[in-house]
């Protein structure tokens, strides 16, 4: 029989319990969940290689090819890129509201030689491109992401990123993507890269005769044209929209989703990339690429450690579950280099350097633009100093 005292104490180590497991409780319920994909938990080492329109057209890409022709093509594109370890390829899908895969919606891509008169669906009736490319980089084991340029209409004209039916549209893209299957093979990804507020002249997908430009601030309308004035922070919200939709899209098909803003962090954050976001909340995205093409040896003097500088800005903003990779600037080494960045004058190890940096640290991986220029004289040395870095691993 317990005594008036030890009767209190077990009433208040009861009490105590209880108003513990309460504040658990409440700890718990107040802790958002994640949205962490789970295709992209594993340290997957990313060597990838951006395939731009202008690398169809330069590398001889056309739908003009007999289906055999394009197909031993591609299959000589992937024999010497996977020589560099390539095991990913960003393939242009989508450059300006048009389509590379056989689509009802969207018109033929101008950019492998279709009538843009004519659904892609109806261009790609002899074979179908997209599906011939994405077999052939399969049988080489390399994931294949579609790229898509949300907003972008031409070098000019951009659908306004906060109308509702531009978001629909994006939408409408990415899910025809995820659907797509050529001989049972299906894209591995979602791909888009920095072609956010940086159209001259906007238009909405309902009403294309009202045109008008979208200014930051005040201070910068036009006089003389029709304008919206839309601030940073509402052109971050307006493009977060759309990347949160075609994050829980892509994740819902079990697939990963990766934005590649430009390196200039200030610029990007202005035009509607929230990278501070995106590296700081789950839900977003699973990898980011930001372009890092400059040398450590940037700017007038070439004393500047540009490469090195903006790849720890970036590193710096990350905290969350999101994969990083680097964007490395191939086309740099091409025959006309950078004024302004006499390191690729200078030097042939830039890429070499680079990648060994991003090992020193820990960066699982990176991504050359572009794909011609695995085939382009000028990176010949460039390329060779990279080979010799990979093999000595």
């Amino acid at each position: 029989m317990f005594s008036e005292i030890s009767y209190k104490k077990v009433l208040s180590l009861i009490l105590i319990i209880v108003l513990a497991l309460c504040l658990v409780s409440s700890i718990n319920a107040s802790v958002p969940e994640t949205t962490v994909n789970k295709a992209v938990t594993e340290d997957f080492h990313m060597q990838g290689v951006w395939f731009s329109y202008d690398d169809y057209m330069t590398l001889g890409l056309s739908i003009s090819d007999s289906e055999q022709n394009y197909r031993d093509k591609v299959d000589r594109i992937m024999e010497e890129v996977q020589k560099y370890r390539i095991n990913t390829v960003f393939l242009h899908a989508r450059v300006s509201d048009d389509a590379f895969w056989r689509s009802e919606t969207f018109h033929a891509s101008e950019y492998v030689g279709a009538d843009t008169s004519l659904s892609a669906a109806q261009a790609y009736e002899v074979f179908d491109p997209f599906g011939v490319f994405l077999e052939e980089a399969h049988r080489y084991g390399m994931k294949v992401h579609a790229w898509i340029n949300p907003y972008r209409i031409s070098e000019e004209y951009y659908y306004d990123p906060g109308d509702d039916g531009t978001i629909e549209r994006v939408l409408a893209a990415v899910r025809e993507l995820l659907s797509l299957e050529s001989n049972g093979e299906k894209v591995d990804g979602i791909h888009i890269d920095d072609y956010f507020y940086h159209g001259k002249t906007y238009y909405t997908v309902d009403n294309p005769s009202f045109q008008y430009d979208i200014v930051g601030a005040w201070e910068d309308i036009p006089w003389d044209r029709e304008y919206h004035v839309v601030t940073p922070e509402e052109k971050r919200e307006h493009v977060n929209r759309m990347v949160k939709e075609i994050h829980r899209i892509v994740s819902e098909a079990g697939l990963t989703f990766g934005i590649s803003p430009q390196g200039n962090y200030d610029n990007e954050m202005k035009s509607g990339a929230d990278i501070d976001t995106w590296l700081s909340e789950d839900g977003y995205i699973d990898y980011i690429i930001p372009q890092l093409y400059w040398t450590n040896q940037w700017g007038d003097d070439g004393k500047t450690t540009m490469f090195s500088d903006r790849l720890h800005l970036f590193l710096e903003k990350k905290k969350n579950h999101a994969q990083f990779y680097a964007g490395l600037g191939l086309y740099k080494t091409g025959k006309v280099k950078p004024s302004n960045d006499p390191g690729w004058k200078d030097k042939r190890t830039n890429l070499a350097e680079q990648i060994a940096e991003l090992d020193s640290i820990g960066i699982l991986g990176y991504a050359f633009f572009s794909a011609q220029y695995f085939f382009d004289d000028s990176a010949e040395e460039e390329l060779a100093n990279v080979k010799n870095h990979l093999d000595q691993e």
